[in-house]
């Protein structure tokens, strides 16, 4: 308890109380607030996390607890935190903290409650007690689960985790089979994601069977769920549960096999889960051009709009389907009112990013058409319209067609919302090489070598300035003579990684690579090389902190 107290004074005033209060009042079974306190939208874990975590594990595992179900939901959300950013450099002593305490909540699988059995699915980490208890779960939605939680958590040279799945597979009967099979395929695709093609062509299959989406509304539901499981949105969540670069390659060729059958809703969603692993992962792009460009040509519209959205991010690459793009321009349709914009917008953003003189005529006013709108809604992570600025930025060849489109959408937009600083009027600036750049850092040599602490995964929260004040630094070296091999190995090593150097986490994230990525390389073949302009920042992004 003093341990916590003492890393809670050293949080800001947002909190609503002492932790030390919360945990007391937590332990009296009273209603608390105190996830907040542990994890916080703009900063992450919290220094109190670590301390705090054996005393939560304590309580859930108290049965009788009125607030257990609460102090359950704070438990995985602070687990799947932790998992998903750097939690240790927010947080020391979390990682020593969960390596202990984890194991103590593997009982959890066997309590009376199934809803709190289901939870403890996304806590367990080991196979050993999952292949005690799934011959043991009487509740059939729930051994679905966890047989993929199975494949997840399992060590591939262990052979008994493989012997269950792969009995599961061959031997599932009956009129649920179809999603037992396709429950275990999934838990075998995790346990070889190293090797995605082994359980591919066999995955695949289980998807297209017909007998599936009965199978899967049926038996994946909870019950009493009044929103019963469907096969497209279980497969548009697979990246979700799998390996992105496995994602990848189960849904690439998901996407043309379910094309070819005319299975159109899974060809999407096929789409739709490789959409983030193709925004994180540069080594993704080349899966999907020949499948995304054969699918500009489906009779459905929101094949075709995934298909033109890929490709938009796929840019240059995408250069050989540029004659099929032009001819989706006057596509009006999305076949989806939750994606932004249509399949034309799409390809018009895909051809531009070709650098194809047919995306320009028209161009800036069906970019800027979103600031005529009275607004709309996405998923800032999804397929959308890009920004002005950000689409029109690389264009600077084509800068003597454009400007005067950019101008006249810089003198309408300036007489109100932005009177000093238009998206238009950068633009111009940056075309014109009078934009200007940020300060070198006072010590290159050292922010260069900073490339260095590039983690090798994009993480939330991650602190942007390894790479971005890194490339700064390399490019700022480049025009003082030849790198240093410290320099030089700091580039490398960043090149290396397949991952986005942004820590922006939308189609911007690509762009931006792209830039940084041409600036070290630049620098690595002996240039004088400068760091172009690079994406659009929303208010959003500077309430974050970054």
């Amino acid at each position: 308890m003093t341990a916590v107290d003492e890393a809670w004074r050293r949080l800001t005033a947002w909190a609503p109380e002492p932790v030390l209060e919360q945990l007391r009042r937590a332990a009296r079974g009273e209603p608390t607030a105190w996830a907040l306190s542990l994890y916080h939208w703009e900063r992450g874990m919290d220094l109190a996390a670590p301390a705090a975590l054996p005393f939560l594990v304590a309580l859930v595992r108290d049965p009788d607890r009125p607030n257990r179900e609460e102090l359950l939901s704070v438990l995985v959300h602070l687990v799947g935190v932790a998992r998903q950013e750097a939690a240790e450099r927010h947080a020391p002593g979390w990682a020593a903290a969960w390596r202990e305490h984890r194991t103590a909540l593997e009982p959890l699988l066997d309590d009376p409650d199934p809803e709190v059995r289901r939870t403890a699915l996304y806590l367990v980490e080991r196979a050993a007690p999952l292949l005690a208890r799934i011959p043991e779960e009487p509740e059939p939605w729930l051994r679905i689960r966890q047989l993929r939680r199975l494949g997840e958590v399992a060590d591939p040279a262990v052979d008994a985790a493989r012997a269950l799945l792969t009995d599961t597979l061959h031997r599932a009967t009956g009129p649920d089979a179809a999603a037992h099979r396709l429950a275990a395929l999934w838990g075998l695709a995790a346990l070889d994601a190293a090797e995605p093609e082994r359980w591919a062509e066999r995955w695949v299959a289980a998807v297209l069977d017909p007998a599936a989406p009965a199978a899967v509304e049926r038996l994946w539901s909870e019950p009493g769920d009044d929103h019963p499981a469907a096969l497209d949105r279980e497969v548009a969540w697979t990246g979700h549960g799998l390996p992105p670069r496995l994602t990848t390659h189960l849904c690439a060729r998901l996407a043309r096999a379910a094309a070819d059958a005319g299975r159109h809703e899974l060809c999407a969603a096929a789409l739709e889960a490789g959409w983030r692993p193709l925004l994180d992962l540069p080594s993704t792009g080349p899966l999907w051009l020949a499948t995304a460009g054969a699918l500009l040509s489906s009779p459905a519209p929101e094949v075709r709009y995934w298909a033109t959205a890929f490709l938009a991010v796929l840019g240059r690459a995408a250069a050989p389907y540029a004659d099929a793009l032009h001819a989706l321009l006057d596509d009006a349709d999305s076949g989806d009112e939750f994606l932004d914009g249509s399949v034309g917008d799409q390809a018009h953003w895909a051809l531009a990013r070709t650098g194809d003189p047919r995306a320009l005529p028209g161009l800036v006013w069906r970019l800027t058409a979103p600031e005529r709108e009275a607004g709309r809604g996405y998923d800032t992570g999804g397929p959308r319209r890009p920004e002005p600025y950000d689409a029109l930025l690389p264009l600077h060849e084509h800068a003597a067609v454009l400007r005067p489109q950019v101008a006249e959408w810089a003198r309408e937009g300036e007489s109100h919302a932005w009177p000093h600083h238009h998206p238009g009027v950068r633009l111009l600036a940056a075309w014109d090489g009078t934009a200007e750049g940020p300060k070198p850092p006072a010590d290159p040599e050292a922010a260069a070598r900073g490339l260095l602490r590039t983690p090798p995964v994009r993480r939330s929260y991650e602190d942007p300035a390894p790479y971005l004040l890194g490339t700064r630094a390399v490019a700022e070296l480049s025009r003082r003579g030849p790198l240093s091999p410290g320099v030089r190995a700091a580039a490398e090593h960043a090149l290396s990684l397949d991952r986005r150097l942004s820590w922006l986490g939308d189609y911007r994230a690509v762009l931006d690579d792209e830039r940084l990525r041409e600036v070290l390389r630049g620098a690595l073949r002996g240039e004088a090389v400068t760091v172009p302009p690079l994406s659009h920042l929303s208010e959003l992004d500077f309430e974050l902190g970054h």
